[in-house]
């Protein structure tokens, strides 16, 4: 059995079998990872709960020095939060951001704000991917957030949020990162 892990942290309103999760779990095993893709409880609510999502990954799936953790939009904000906490080997945000976003369906996600140095201390390795054309979050706040958190940026043209609008299956620029 591998000790590299990878970690693959869904969408919000997003199943694990939805969108091009199960296609990077394969590809990651085939690399021999120890590849998970879990179900996170409260993301398919109209109210995510940061705390809930916390605990059931640190209880279920403990990142260490050899996990990758690999997030897709509010999966993103999970990865943060994980590496605010602790030490994985790299993170890749899909679609992701890192403002304060006060909405009433992801205020739980904000009880401060994120502590950018220590996720750099953290995590060495970190790629911010994104669309030119997600409607969600624009390349400009994905510019902004890879800035602040030292990363490397790849932009994808025409993918827009990855997700279950574009019928995303596959993101293969990813292969790379990994």
């Amino acid at each position: 059995m591998s000790d590299r892990k990878a970690l693959i942290l869904h969408a919000w309103y997003s199943k694990s079998e939805n969108n091009w999760y199960s296609w990077l779990k394969k590809q990651l095993e085939d690399k021999k990872y120890q590849a998970f893709l879990p179900e996170i409880p409260t993301f398919n609510t109209k109210l995510p709960q940061l705390q809930t999502s916390l605990e059931f990954i640190e209880k279920n799936y403990p990142v260490d020095a050899n996990t990758t953790v690999i997030g897709h939009s509010l999966g993103c904000i999970l990865a943060l939060r994980l590496a605010e906490k602790y030490v994985y080997k790299k993170m890749i945000l899909v679609a992701g951001w890192d403002y304060d976003d006060l909405t009433e369906e992801h205020k739980s996600f904000w009880p401060n704000k994120i502590n950018h140095a220590k996720i750099r201390e953290n995590v060495k390795e970190i790629y911010c991917v994104t669309s030119d054309n997600d409607p969600y979050t624009t390349l400009f706040n994905v510019e902004a957030m890879n800035k602040r958190l030292g990363g490397k940026l790849i932009v994808i043209k025409h993918r827009g949020h990855f997700g279950s609008n574009e019928k995303c299956k596959q993101i293969p620029q990813l292969l790379s990162l990994i």
